[in-house]
């Protein structure tokens, strides 16, 4: 009888050092830029400031989800930019070019919690799973396929990409068809309230998953 190894890992509010990993790994596919480290007088300027005349007048955030195996590599995509233009909010809802509006979405993943969020559980042999979450203070270039609040789906030749933004909800999640892997990216709660999740699941063999977000303020 073959016993798989199983990992489950749940990080509220932290970080985790991360493994030494082979250059083949999702860490392989991340600019040394992603998460530079930011100074306390860099953040002075931003704690405890909201949208006004005098505060932080564009926020952006952007979620990537990568799966890779020994076959083939399929990313979902996803950027939101809430800015302020002559005292009106403005949000840019922008996925991965060739999704189709659907009616629902899948339900996120059950996790309790608030904050930060990061989740992982692998199950198998060979993978390698990685979290990971940077901050900045310039605009994002925004890329992709600019859409309104609602539901999207994309198929892919690993699985399906979807995208949702609602009331309480705004995220990507991937899912393979046979449910070995899911990956989910979110801001969750009501008006967000819940704060961040990364949730990073793989049932199998020799899979590579990574969850990036990138979140910028701009003054």
């Amino acid at each position: 009888m073959n016993i798989r190894p199983a990992l489950y890992l749940v990080c509220s509010l932290g970080t985790l050092p991360l493994p030494l990993l082979a250059t083949s790994d999702p860490l392989a596919q991340l600019s040394d830029q992603f998460a530079p480290q930011m100074s306390d007088s860099e953040l002075a300027g931003l704690r405890g400031r909201y949208v006004s005349a005098h505060g932080i007048h564009y926020f952006g955030i952007e979620f990537i989800s990568t799966l890779t195996t020994a076959q083939s590599r399929q990313t979902a995509a996803m950027n939101l930019a809430l800015s302020v233009e002559q005292h009106t909010p403005r949000l840019d809802i922008r996925i991965k070019e060739g999704a189709s509006a659907v009616a629902t979405a899948p339900a996120s993943a059950p996790v309790q919690g608030a904050g930060l969020v990061q989740v992982m559980q692998l199950e198998g042999r060979g993978n390698s799973s990685v979290n990971l979450t940077g901050i900045g203070t310039t605009p994002l270039e925004m890329a992709g396929e600019l859409v309104s609040a609602g539901h999207y789906q994309q198929q892919g030749v690993l699985g399906t990409a979807s995208y949702s933004v609602s009331g309480n909800y705004a995220g990507l999640q991937f899912n393979t068809p046979d449910g070995s892997v899911r990956l989910e990216q979110s801001l969750r709660g009501t008006d967000f309230s819940r704060g961040l999740l990364q949730l990073n699941r793989v049932r199998g063999d020799g899979l590579q998953t990574l969850n990036q977000t990138r979140i910028w303020f701009s003054r």
